[in-house]
């Protein structure tokens, strides 16, 4: 694979790379990540949270909540049902609906503020106690100066905003409604009323910053709704007895007149029956001889229109106002039987006490909500720190960047600073670890391409000391497998070899005749253990750093490599010195170094290509100061 033209062609090698850090968002395995590498902090952030939200909860002002729960009964008692009705109703959600709606009113709530007398209490936006006066005078005189001072910008204010924010000219505000407005909102706000899941049972609860206020306030709301109630039906019995009495006087005057005109119409007339005679003129016979004057009578006298009709006629209708009349009497008992008793269809079965425990805040609410805000605060903080970084934190962002695979992670050492060990002791000891994968992979791509000479670099100037020591321990590694190692020090920032001077190293010799630093490098070259040597290149002596990518240079490194099986340089980072820019390219391959949560992406990426337009063949990256938690991102 190291032999594809895709390594070395930089035409080629940009187009694995993927897009800007700037344009990628995170994924699920990132924020896992993060989660891992921070719980310790995640934890702290939520215990310090909690301790907040126990502080709130023991200095805040108490409040309590007391409950208390009626019924609305679904059967009324037989002797006030419906007349000819079943004495059980059905009741809908619209019914308890506006039985919730009474107990929210603000009817029953002034019922409940006149009756225990909430105007005057602060808790409620009554009226602050009165200060000493001349803390009044001092506030009266602080007052004015202000207002004299700002008169002309609420003039202004006023002038621009008149008649669409508040009162236009000549409108005062009326303080006593507005203080009986905010009375009312505050009372509904601290009212609660709910059902009972599907049960007929209505739960009523009121807060409050005094336990046995908030007792009494649920109480007198209960009592006052039923009086509701009660006074209610009240009105609607009276209003229909007064109506049924109207009706039942209607009706008797007409009864009255009714059995008059029968008394009247018999009394006018005479229904006596008596027998027939000859001489008698009422008789058959009589009549016969009066036929003709009686039907000339009758011819000559016809019955007026106002004249009453027969007998049967009156003594019907007197009997109809008769009947109609006794129906509405029985109405009227039983009217005033059923309703004009102050029976309510709900009643009380848990009735208010005096709570023993505040509810709000409460340790249980507030010390739960404070860990979670602490922790949530945290991890949004921490994931808005990774969305905008935009630095080298997982494989996937590396192998994105560079277009290359990661051939070693070097791990953070937690417990060496415990043990009393100096910082490169502690480098030196995670460096050992983490660079046993990347010589086995530079020893597995040995096998494809020869690797004789490989560079170390950086990307930026994170890595600082890492680098040099990474060095050495990779030239050790290959020595404890059985080859020899030299170790170039080119990095005259973070030399190998700090105590040795400048003038001792080879570079002087680059620029002599030519062979001359083929032939005398061993004189300059130092052990430092069994088969792993350092040669100081001292680039610094240099009169330019083209000198390293000279023929010189090429049969120094022909020469190296005739006495050792693997040569190592330690380059300059990428961007401080030109000189890596002339060596890198006589290398066989060059090994990109980062730093974990320091390295940003974008110098990673400008440093590939920089490799890569000076004909470098970059091999992989290795990572350092690796968090252990991210290398399963």
């Amino acid at each position: 694979m190291l032999n594809n033209p895709i390594w070395t062609d930089a035409s080629l090698a940009p187009r694995l790379r993927d897009d800007p850090p700037e344009t990628r968002t995170l994924e699920v395995r990132d924020i896992l990540a993060f989660l891992r590498r921070r719980r310790a902090r995640i934890l702290a952030c939520a215990l310090a949270g909690a301790a907040l939200g126990a502080l709130y909860a023991l200095t805040a002002a108490p409040v309590y909540t007391a409950r208390a729960q009626l019924v609305i009964d679904s059967k009324m008692p037989p002797l006030f049902a419906e007349p000819g009705g079943d004495v059980a109703r059905a009741i809908d959600t619209g019914q308890i609906a506006n039985q919730i709606a009474i107990l929210r009113s603000e009817k029953v709530a002034r019922m409940v503020i006149d009756k225990l007398g909430l105007r005057g209490d602060l808790e409620f936006g009554g009226a602050p106690p009165r200060l000493p006066a001349w803390l009044t005078a001092a506030q009266e005189r602080l007052t004015a100066r202000l207002t004299a001072r700002l008169a002309v910008l609420m003039d202004e204010a006023r002038g621009a905003f008149r008649g669409v924010t508040g009162p236009g000219d000549g409108e005062t505000p009326d303080r006593a409604l507005e203080a009986e407005r905010r009375l009312l909102d505050t009372f509904a706000a601290r009212l609660d009323v709910r059902r009972a899941g599907l049960a007929y049972a209505l739960d009523i609860s009121f807060s409050a910053r005094d336990p046995q206020k908030a007792a009494d306030i649920v109480n007198a709301v209960v009592e006052q709704f039923l009086r509701e109630k009660r006074e209610a039906r009240i009105e609607a019995s009276r209003f229909a007895t007064d109506w049924l009495n109207e009706r039942v006087d209607r009706f008797r005057a007409q009864m009255n007149a009714a059995i008059r005109a029968v008394q009247e119409f018999r009394a006018s007339h005479n229904y006596r029956i008596r027998r027939g005679r000859r001489d008698d003129p009422d008789g058959p016979a009589g009549s016969a001889g009066a036929q003709i004057t009686g039907g000339q009578q009758a011819a000559a006298r016809a019955p007026a229109d106002d004249e009453p009709g027969t007998l049967e006629e009156l003594e019907s209708a007197a009997e109809t106002s008769r009947k109609v009349y006794e129906s509405l009497l029985v109405v009227l008992a039983e009217a005033v039987q059923r309703q004009s008793a102050p029976v309510a269809d709900s009643r009380v079965i848990t009735a208010a006490t005096r709570p023993l425990f505040r509810s709000n805040p409460g340790l249980r609410l507030t010390m739960p909500a404070g860990a979670a805000a602490g922790a949530g605060l945290f991890v949004m903080a921490g994931l808005a720190g990774l969305l905008l970084d935009g630095r080298a934190r997982s494989r996937r962002q590396i192998r994105a960047a560079t277009g290359r695979d990661c051939l070693g992670w070097i791990p953070r050492r937690r417990g060496a600073r415990r043990r009393g060990l100096g910082a490169e002791a502690r480098l030196c000891a995670g460096l050992a670890d983490g660079l046993q994968w990347t010589r086995l992979s530079l020893a597995a791509a040995g096998h494809a391409a020869p690797l004789r000479t490989i560079g170390l670099t950086a990307a930026g100037r994170t890595c600082g000391r890492t680098k040099a020591l990474a060095a050495v321990e990779l030239a050790r590694l290959y020595a404890a497998s059985g080859s020899r190692a030299l170790v170039i020090d080119a990095d005259a920032a973070d030399p190998v070899l700090r105590a040795r001077p400048a003038e001792e190293g080879i570079g002087a010799a680059l620029c002599g005749r030519p062979g001359k630093a083929a032939e005398s490098w061993r004189s300059c070259v130092t052990a430092l253990a069994e088969g792993c040597d350092v040669l100081p290149l001292a680039p610094e002596t240099l009169p330019s750093p083209h000198w390293l990518g000279s023929p010189a240079m090429e049969a120094l490194l022909a020469s190296l490599c005739d006495t050792y099986d693997v040569v190592i340089v330690d380059l300059p980072p990428v961007g401080r010195s030109a000189a890596i820019l002339a060596l890198a390219p006589l290398l066989d391959g060059v090994v990109l170094m980062t730093e974990w949560g320091r390295t940003p992406l974008r110098t990673l990426t400008e440093a590939c290509e920089t490799l890569e337009n000076a004909r470098a063949r970059i091999l992989g990256t290795v990572t350092t100061e690796v968090d252990r938690t991210a290398l399963d991102a």
